[in-house]
C-alpha cells in the first residue's frame, strides 16, 4: 500500500520535475536512508558493497535499477494506463515463472487463480480508455514487469542465504542509484532544491522506498515470491483510492469493478497464503 502512495506524492513535485528524475530520486534517497541505518546499528560499509559480488545480489540490483526507466520510457508511449496494466499486471505473472526456471518452484492452483482474478480486476481497473500504443512501448512497460520479478526472486535467494531485509534494501538501492543517477542529472534536478521538492523527494525516498521494501522484503522471507509479487497488486488499489480522495480523479463503473476484482483476488490470495501455506496448494496439472 505505502508503494501505491508515490503517484500520489509525485504529483505535488513542482513543476518541470522529469519521472526519470524523480525515479532516481526516490531511490537515491531510500538508499542513503537505508545506509545510514545500517551503519548506525554497527554493521560496516563493507557488508553492504559486498553483496554486489553475489550473481543473486546484481541481479536484485539490475531489477531495482532497471524498473525506473523501463517504465517512464514505456509510459511515454502508451500512456499510463496501458503502461500501468502492462508493468504491473505482468510482475506477477513473470515472477512465477522466474521462481519456477530458477528455484524449481512451480505454480500453485490457488496462485494462478487468485493471480488471473487480480490481473483482469485490474485490466478493467487501468486499462478503461487506454489505447494501443507501439509494441516497443508494450516491451517496454513489459520489461519493467521483468525487473520487478528479477528483483524480487533475487531478494528472496538473498533472504534464504541469511541476509536480513535492510541489508538487501541498502545494498541493492544503493548500487542502483548510483548507476541511474548520472542519467538523471542530464535532465537536471533542479527541483529537488526546492521546499516542495525536498518534501517529494524525502517521502517517496523513506517512505515509498525505503519502508515500503523493508516490509516487502520482510514478507517476501515467510512467502513465495510470486505471492509476495501478486500481493504487490496493492499498489494500484491504494493508487487509485488515493487519487479519487486526494487528487479527485474520477473512476469509471466499469473501473470500480475491476477495482473490486483486484480487492478479492488479494483478499483471496492472502487468506489461502495465510490458511493452508504452500504444502497445502495445489500444483498446476
Amino acid at each position: 500500500m505505502l508503494f501505491g502512495t508515490a503517484g500520489v506524492a509525485q504529483a505535488f513535485a513542482p513543476s518541470g520535475a522529469h519521472p526519470l528524475t524523480v525515479g532516481a530520486m526516490r531511490l537515491s534517497v531510500g538508499a542513503i536512508a537505508l545506509i545510514i541505518f545500517v551503519l548506525a546499528r554497527g554493521d560496516t560499509f563493507g557488508s553492504v558493497v559486498r553483496l554486489w559480488g553475489s550473481p543473486a545480489g546484481l541481479i536484485a540490483t539490475a531489477g531495482a535499477a532497471a524498473y525506473q526507466p523501463f517504465f517512464f520510457a514505456g509510459v511515454a508511449r502508451v500512456g499510463v494506463p496501458l503502461g500501468t496494466l502492462v508493468a504491473v499486471g505482468s510482475a506477477p505473472i513473470f515472477t512465477g515463472l522466474l521462481g519456477w526456471v530458477w528455484r524449481r518452484e512451480r505454480p500453485t492452483g490457488t496462485w494462478a487463480l487468485a493471480t488471473t482474478i487480480c490481473v483482469a480486476g485490474l485490466a478493467l481497473l487501468t486499462g478503461a480508455g487506454a489505447q494501443v500504443g507501439s509494441l516497443d512501448g508494450i516491451a517496454l512497460t513489459a520489461g519493467a514487469g521483468v525487473s520487478i520479478a528479477c528483483y524480487t526472486v533475487a531478494a528472496k535467494s538473498l533472504l534464504e542465504s541469511g541476509v536480513d531485509a535492510i541489508g538487501v534494501c541498502a545494498s541493492t538501492f544503493l548500487l542502483g542509484s548510483i548507476v541511474v543517477l548520472p542519467f538523471a542529472l542530464g535532465q537536471g534536478i533542479g527541483w529537488a532544491r526546492t521546499g516542495s521538492g525536498v518534501l517529494v523527494a524525502l517521502y517517496l525516498g523513506l517512505a515509498t522506498m525505503a519502508v515500503a521494501n523493508i516490509l516487502y522484503a520482510r514478507g517476501l522471507l515467510h512467502l513465495p515470491p510470486a505471492t509476495a509479487a501478486t500481493l504487490g497488486l496493492a499498489d494500484p488499489v491504494t493508487a487509485t483510492a488515493l487519487g479519487v480522495l486526494v487528487l479527485g480523479q474520477t473512476v469509471s463503473p466499469l473501473g470500480w469493478l475491476g477495482f473490486l476484482g483486484v480487492v478479492v483476488g488479494l483478499l483471496l490470495q492472502g487468506i489461502w497464503a495465510a490458511r493452508a501455506g504452500r504444502r497445502d496448494q495445489l500444483p498446476l496439472g
